[in-house]
């Protein structure tokens, strides 16, 4: 993989999500509205999100719940897979989220992923969760395997 510095993994990034944002598709999480791209200086290939966690996230335990969590990783990571992979669609082949510490209600967290590696027919990512004051806990981490689909990703069978 060439690497590829942050800024211009970012600029990659915002135009995934301005695609992505004319999708009629409304599933959580949203980039824009439910997460956020964050400026930071880091390894190449590095991103940082920004996601304020809320009431509607919990589970019984009034935590967040685990497949809130999941969804947050797999979108943050298939973002910056697509942007990695020039805007090709890059849906999940499988993905392991390792739950470290719960998750709280009404918390700044952020989620910063890392491109491991990308070939011509897939990627792999990884990224963890923590609390925004709190950058050396980490609350979850993920790890996933992303195909990459160079010509337009269809949902339609005929």
């Amino acid at each position: 993989m060439a690497e590829t510095s942050n800024e211009t993994l970012r600029r990659s990034i915002a135009q995934v999500i301005r695609r992505r944002a004319q999708s009629p598709a409304r599933a959580w999480p949203r980039a824009g509205r439910d997460f956020f791209l964050l400026e930071e200086d880091g390894p190449a290939g590095t991103v940082l999100y920004a996601c304020r966690t809320d009431p509607s996230m919990a589970n019984p335990l009034g935590i967040v719940h685990g497949g809130v969590t999941a969804a947050l990783v797999d979108t943050c990571m298939g973002v910056a897979c697509s942007a990695q992979c020039g805007g090709a669609a890059t849906p999940t082949v499988t993905m392991t989220v390792n739950y470290a510490r719960p998750v709280p209600l009404d918390a700044d967290i952020r989620v910063r992923v890392r491109t491991v590696r990308v070939g011509l027919t897939s990627a792999q990512m990884s990224a963890e969760v923590f609390l925004a004051e709190q950058p050396e806990e980490p609350l979850a981490t993920a790890s996933a395997v992303y195909a990459v689909k160079k010509a337009p990703f269809h949902t339609d069978r005929a």
